[in-house]
């Protein structure tokens, strides 16, 4: 069987697992990328410079037309769910034999709205590695009426079919490695290598996907699973022997949660791997043991949430109970060991005051990370945080359905629902304040950004972005600078030679 993996943004590992299964069993796989230069998702959007840079559509189409695949399958969050519909239907027009197939986070969490779609043939709730690999065989077999763990699709007689819900995959060592050699020019992203090692959190954030992910199945199981310390070291050595890598990044949700498995890890990566890394760490979990695991296993960047700064809303409205005790020693415990901190800050939380923020400024100028990450605050679907949307009358039945569509009227990137014109000052504070000279740092006041014009806040955002990615040897940075060279090389080739490019289109 051909299949077709489309990719949209950044890497999805979801999508280098399940190629990796379909190759284990002989089937053909190719990907198709779309990326979102200048439209990322949660930060910040350029709309002229994003449309500036769209220049794959046409090619992704007539890659589709060569290839003919039989199955093309999406991986979709919540923000691009609608352009996965739009790539999806005119796929679909493209190869009216192929089936399509939608998972993810999203997808699992309104899949009443994703398999009401009539070009999407099959979609997937929960973890995908064993529905994908029936799904394969239910094609194959020509799609008789039987059900298929953890996926609803439409039966010929127009009937929605809904698989069992199975636990989760317990052994995490059974699966094949990710499959890296599927993205086309740049295997790897040549220098940068991104792996998972464990599934599942233990918290229960009121914002996050994993408060609902963990009660999809209808069978028990455990939710926090981890691979084991040689699975992964096998990986990495095949990877470093295939791939000029220099940088790894862990992404699971929180890297150090399982101490023993840690220490373990790190000294069998220190003897084995010795790349510089980077991976997720929690401040309640965080002591100077384990930073000094880390600093001496060649961690060189961590990052980890703050969300707010206030320690009763955080403790009441996000289900997060460490105290800002907690957040400052390991800011002091990283600047003390010389690793560099991500910090994570969501703006324009629901009830979120003015107070709050100049009380996050203040305390940032305190204890300064060495890159404060602000996000605008987005409601996904099934979150325990939309019924505090709704008691604050920011949220209401119309505009949930406007975000299970993935249609949310903020559209993810200018600001969020029930944000008010402090959150767009303070945005830009905690965006650039690290970026400034100690002695500016406390002049940036919010009724200093207030006279700021925009275009001028336009130039230090993308100052505060460079400058603190060249000084922190940002694995972010690295990456983006991937993905704009590489784009940037393509486009000039589609603008100079737009029609060679497209008649002599291959699939590699």
């Amino acid at each position: 069987m051909k299949i077709a993996f489309f990719n949209i943004a950044h890497e999805h590992v979801a999508i280098e697992i399940l190629s990796a299964i379909a190759k284990k069993e002989g089937h053909t796989v190719r990907l198709l990328h779309t990326h979102t230069l200048f439209r990322e998702g949660l930060t910040r959007e350029f709309k002229r410079l994003a449309n500036f840079f769209n220049y794959d559509r046409q090619l992704l189409f007539k890659q589709i037309e060569v290839y003919q695949p039989d199955l093309i399958a999406f991986s979709v969050v919540t923000y691009h769910y609608q352009l996965a519909l739009y790539y999806a239907e005119i796929c679909k027009n493209i190869c009216p034999h192929a089936k399509i197939v939608f998972g993810g986070i999203h997808v699992s969490c309104v899949p009443d709205a994703v398999i009401a779609n009539d070009f999407i043939d099959y979609v997937v709730i929960g973890e995908g590695e064993k529905a994908f690999t029936e799904i394969i065989r239910h094609i194959e077999k020509g799609c008789p009426p039987e059900p298929i763990v953890n996926t609803w699709y439409q039966s010929k007689e127009g009937n929605i079919i809904k698989g069992k819900q199975i636990g989760f995959l317990q052994d995490l060592d059974s699966l094949p490695h990710y499959d890296k050699d599927i993205w086309p020019d740049t295997p790897a992203f040549k220098h940068y290598y991104m792996t998972i090692t464990s599934r599942g959190c233990p918290y229960n954030c009121s914002y996050c996907f994993n408060y609902f992910f963990r009660n999809i199945p209808d069978e028990t199981s455990n939710y926090i699973r981890r691979r084991s310390v040689q699975h992964v070291i096998e990986e990495l050595t095949m990877a470093r022997k295939k791939y000029d890598i220099r940088l790894i990044e862990f992404w699971d949700d929180i890297f150090i949660l399982d101490k023993k498995w840690l220490k373990d890890f790190l000294e069998a990566y220190k003897k084995e791997i010795a790349v510089p890394f980077k991976c997720y760490i929690h401040v309640k979990l965080f002591d100077e043991e384990v930073a000094i695991w880390l600093k001496d296993a060649g961690c060189k960047w961590v990052d980890f949430g703050i969300q707010h700064i206030n320690e009763e809303y955080r403790r009441t409205h996000l289900k997060r109970y460490e105290t800002n005790a907690d957040i400052a020693n390991t800011l002091k415990i990283l600047k003390k060991h010389g690793i560099v901190s991500f910090a994570d800050y969501i703006v324009a939380l629901p009830g979120d005051t003015i107070e709050h923020n100049e009380e996050a400024r203040l305390f940032f100028l305190e204890n300064m990370p060495d890159i404060i990450e602000p996000y605008w605050m987005s409601y996904h679907p099934k979150t325990d945080i939309i019924k505090r949307g709704y008691e604050l009358d920011i949220l209401n039945d119309e505009t949930m359905k406007l975000i299970d569509q993935g249609n949310d009227p903020n559209s993810y990137f200018a600001s969020a629902l029930g944000s008010q014109d402090f959150h767009q000052e303070y945005y830009f504070i905690f965006k650039v304040l690290p970026s400034l000279p100690v002695f500016l740092r406390k002049k940036l006041t919010y009724n200093v950004s207030k006279k700021i014009p925009y275009f001028i806040k336009i130039l230090f955002y993308i100052y505060s972005i460079l400058y603190l990615g060249y000084k922190h040897k940002s694995p972010r940075i690295k990456v983006v600078a991937l993905y704009f060279t590489r784009y940037a090389f393509t486009m000039l080739k589609m603008k100079c030679f737009p029609k060679k490019r497209i008649e002599n289109c291959t699939i590699k």
